[in-house]
C-alpha cells in the first residue's frame, strides 16, 4: 500500500507526527511518503492508497493552506482513504468536538476518498510538547485505520 502524509506546522508538532506515522507504516511494509504542504501540489499526491494529513488547529480551525490543498485533492484524487490528525492547545473541555477535522473533512467531501477516522494529540504550549503517550496513542490511531481498510 501506498501513503501519503501530508501536514501542516508552525512549531514542528505536525511534523513529528507525520514522521513518526510514515515510519510507523514503513516498518510494517508499506510505502510512506511525508511532505509539507508548501512543498507538494495536489496533483503531485495523486495516486496514494492512503492519504494522512495532519494539521495544527488555529483560532478552532485547521489553516488556510491546508484547507486548500484538501478541497484541490478532492477534485484530482478519484479513490482512496484517508485520516485526520489535528493537534490542540488543551482547553479543559476535552468533550467539545474539535472543528479542525470536521472543517478538514467538510473540504474532501467534494470528492471520492472515504474516511477513516480522525484523531486530536494535545499540545501542552504553542512549540510543544506533545501531549504524554502521543506516540501510542498515534499507534493505535493508526491501527484502526489500517484495520478499516480492505
Amino acid at each position: 500500500m501506498k501513503a501519503v502524509i501530508v501536514y501542516q506546522t508552525t512549531h514542528g508538532n505536525n511534523r513529528e507526527i507525520a514522521r513518526h506515522l510514515g515510519r510507523a507504516l514503513r516498518a510494517i511494509g508499506h510505502e510512506a511518503e511525508c511532505h509539507n504542504v508548501h512543498d507538494i501540489l495536489p496533483e503531485e499526491a495523486k495516486g496514494a492508497d492512503l492519504y494522512i494529513f495532519s494539521s495544527p488547529t488555529h483560532i478552532g480551525r485547521p489553516p488556510r493552506k491546508i484547507r486548500s490543498f484538501l478541497k484541490s485533492l478532492a477534485r484530482v484524487q478519484r479513490d482512496g482513504d484517508y485520516a485526520l490528525v489535528a493537534t490542540r492547545m488543551p482547553d479543559g473541555k476535552d468533550d467539545r468536538p474539535l472543528r479542525t477535522t470536521e472543517m478538514m473533512k467538510r473540504a474532501l467531501s467534494k470528492g471520492q476518498l472515504r474516511h477513516r477516522g480522525s484523531l486530536e494529540i494535545g499540545c501542552m504550549g504553542l512549540s510543544g510538547p506533545l501531549e504524554e503517550g502521543w506516540e501510542k496513542k498515534l499507534e493505535s490511531f493508526l491501527a484502526s485505520v489500517l484495520a478499516g481498510i480492505d
